[in-house]
């Protein structure tokens, strides 16, 4: 095989569902939300990654490679209808004495049933959530800014995709919750709508 031939092997791209048929129709935030949703790297939650290829045993001065190998999280079908902030139900195993068989253990992240306010909706809401996700609402300051600036694929349950899709239509209606008080109306456009360009 000729060079030329070597290096054009890497030029094909492999298609997806847009390429062909229905899904060149399709509109370009779909297209968009869909690659997100499905083909993006979720945020590492169960475990730290470490960096390079190599690591040196201090003690020893040995030397072994790095193993990124993620933990399989499932989740369950309760998952949709709740906010876990990207957390999710481990499969394991547990040596729970020196003398003992190791016996299989499921880790459950903790679950609390919280209110969260919704400045676009205007709306108060109460939903089952981790204490992740409650940490992720307040570092980005509110539960409408962490639904807007999160990904699909670290929101992962269908709850906060369908309330992040309620806030969009609502910011692109122009508020028509704050009708009746215009100044206010005004006020929660201007701070929401960075996200509609996103």
């Amino acid at each position: 095989m000729s060079s030329q031939a070597i290096k054009a092997l890497g030029l094909f791209k492999k298609l997806t569902p847009f390429d062909r048929g229905l899904g060149t129709r399709l509109p370009e935030a779909y297209k968009k939300f869909y690659k997100e949703w499905k083909y993006t790297e979720p945020t590492v939650v169960h475990n730290i990654p470490e960096e390079g290829r190599w690591k040196r045993d201090e003690v020893t001065g040995e030397v072994h490679p790095i193993q990124n190998t993620p933990i399989p999280v499932r989740f369950p079908p309760e998952h949709d209808e709740q906010i876990w902030g990207g957390e999710g139900v481990i499969q394991g195993f547990q040596k729970r004495s020196k003398y003992r068989r190791r016996v299989p253990h499921f880790w459950v992240p903790v679950l609390q049933r919280s209110v969260v306010y919704s400045e676009v909706l205007d709306k108060h809401i109460s939903v089952i959530v981790t204490d992740r996700a409650l940490q992720l609402i307040n570092a980005n300051y509110g539960f409408d800014h962490y639904l807007l600036k999160t990904l699909a694929c670290d929101l992962k349950s269908l709850l906060p995709l369908g309330l992040k899709r309620k806030i969009l239509q609502e910011l692109l209606n122009g508020c028509p919750t704050y009708a009746d008080r215009p100044e206010k109306q005004q006020e929660i456009y201007n701070c929401y709508k960075q996200y509609l360009t996103a």
